[in-house]
């Protein structure tokens, strides 16, 4: 007879985690690692970097999961708190520096349609190249979906700032990845 195989739940790892069991917390850990190493990465641009941020981050999980009211939920919590430690790094190490004036803010059009044709990792490959502050409005904004508010307010700038930057960060990955939509297409299409 083969024995019944129970999985184990969030809920079982949060309540073991909150009484500080260390398997609960090894556990949360192996099942988020990889989740929360690629969120870190975008931010930090070195996988060793984003190694640390996730362990920082993870350290800060532990140490706050009592604060988790259950509303959402887990793994999007332990994100938002992963995005905070990676934008305290980028703070401490003072990536954001100055504001961009709002005339420099106009909307750039990009093909959609064209990037769902790519392969993520060669786009998350471009969107690590950009600079920093235009790397993590972008990744804010598009990927995480907070609102040029709450990021301006995040980062310390005006949202116009955010705006600017995600245009900007449109525009040099609309450069970087054009190339490359033309050879899909021509690939695709003929």
């Amino acid at each position: 007879m083969n024995p019944k195989v129970i999985p184990i739940t969030d809920e079982h790892l949060l309540e073991g985690c909150r009484k500080k069991d260390r398997q609960s917390q090894r556990r949360l850990y192996e099942r988020y690692f990889e989740t929360m190493t690629f969120v870190c990465y975008r931010y930090a641009k070195d996988k060793e970097i984003a190694h640390d941020l996730v362990h920082e981050g993870f350290i800060k999980v532990f140490k706050n999961i009592h604060s988790f009211k259950n509303k959402g939920s887990l793994e999007g919590w332990i994100r938002r708190v992963m995005v905070n430690v990676c934008l305290d790094y980028l703070r401490r190490e003072k990536r954001f520096v100055g504001e961009v004036p709002i005339s420099e803010a106009a909307d750039s059009a990009i093909d959609e349609n064209a990037i769902n044709n790519l392969e993520a990792e060669y786009i998350l490959e471009k969107i690590a190249e950009l600079p920093d502050p235009l790397r993590t409005v972008f990744n804010l904004y598009i990927i995480e979906g907070y609102p040029h508010k709450e990021i301006a307010k995040l980062l310390g700038f005006g949202a116009s700032t955010s705006r600017a930057y995600l245009t900007e960060a449109r525009k040099i990955l609309k450069k970087k990845l054009g190339p490359t939509f033309k050879r899909e297409r021509q690939v695709n299409h003929g």
